[in-house]
């Protein structure tokens, strides 16, 4: 696959590593395989920095692209403009705007993450944001069948 494919990812960090609440990566194949990567500490220096801190993280948001979108996105800076569990609405199809009687109780408060286990066809996805499964559709890059929630379970 070329650098203009693939699966550019926005992780959220449990808490902050210094400055660092964020990643934003790309990968050209399975996100799974890269995912694992950079929770083993072989991924990207920041990466295995925050692993070895014994800061956790999650997969905030996705884009379809290449290597172009991932350099652009962090040549803008302040990821956290981007990320859904920052408080942002991203704007991307399928997307649910809060509507004028959300309460604030409904709405997504910075660091306060909930995750629940998510499955697909072949069981790749662990774990992943309710707050963010909630609110968007997923296909798994391997099976394509939707990754869904596991009915009464948390990660």
């Amino acid at each position: 696959m070329t650098a203009t494919g693939g699966t550019v990812y926005l992780l959220h960090f449990d808490r902050p590593y210094k400055h660092a609440r964020h990643y934003i990566g790309w990968t050209p194949g399975d996100l799974n395989r890269r995912l694992h990567q950079h929770r083993n500490g072989s991924g990207a220096r920041l990466m295995q920095v925050v692993t070895a801190a014994g800061i956790g993280f999650v997969v905030a948001r996705l884009w379809d692209g290449g290597r172009n979108l991932e350099r652009s996105l962090k040549r803008r800076g302040g990821a956290s403009r981007c990320c859904p569990l920052c408080g942002i609405t991203p704007r991307v199809t399928g997307w649910d705007q809060p509507g004028p009687d959300t309460s604030p109780a409904d709405t997504i408060t910075p660091y306060e993450i909930t995750l629940v286990s998510a499955t697909c066809g072949c069981n790749r996805v662990t774990s992943i944001a309710a707050s963010l499964l909630a609110t968007a559709s997923f296909t798994c890059s391997e099976c394509h069948q939707p990754i869904v929630s596991t009915p009464g379970s948390k990660a």
